[in-house]
């Protein structure tokens, strides 16, 4: 008799444990930075005037993927990128594309909406080896990135603003 009384307690208790690591993962991929992102648009707003121009072009391409285990690699190209005359790029051909491109990988951690992205490689070598804090949320299928401010060359304040969409 005392089976019977225990058996819809512990069928309960079992649905519960199957149940609930999916809830869990449900939860994370919803706000968590982890997965595959295509770059949908990468801007510069100016903070003072809310000026905005973009960086790669209207259409850059690329991708950030972050790992569960807590590591990532993103890389991203201009949409107007010209191919070089020849089989090898010269010196001018060399420069144009290296300014119309960025990529970086390390390892990353999540404190509330701050993503801290420790650089092992990068395009902008002063980043390499060093601890940089951007915003990140999510929202549905969308991973909005957004740097601090920074200055500009000619001394304005501004932000970068990555707007990224999961592909996986």
């Amino acid at each position: 008799m005392k089976t019977h009384t225990r058996l819809p307690g512990c069928i309960i208790s079992l649905g519960l444990l199957l149940f609930l690591p999916h809830a869990v993962t449900a939860k994370d991929k919803a706000t968590q930075p982890s997965g595959v992102w295509a770059v949908s648009s990468i801007v510069i707003r100016e903070v003072d005037s809310g000026a905005i121009r973009n960086l790669l072009g209207e259409k850059p391409v690329g991708h950030a993927i972050f790992t569960r285990g807590g590591h990532f690699a993103w890389g991203w190209v201009g949409d107007d990128r010209k191919s070089p005359a020849g089989p090898v790029a010269t010196d001018d051909e060399r420069v144009a594309l290296y300014q119309t491109l960025a990529f970086g990988t390390g390892s990353y951690r999540v404190e509330g909406r701050s993503v801290f992205l420790r650089y092992s490689s990068s395009w902008n070598q002063i980043w390499t080896g060093t601890e940089r804090k951007a915003e990140m949320q999510v929202s549905g299928k969308t991973l909005t990135w957004k740097s601090p401010p920074y200055k500009l060359p000619d001394g304005k304040e501004a932000m970068s603003v990555i707007v990224l969409e999961r592909i996986e």
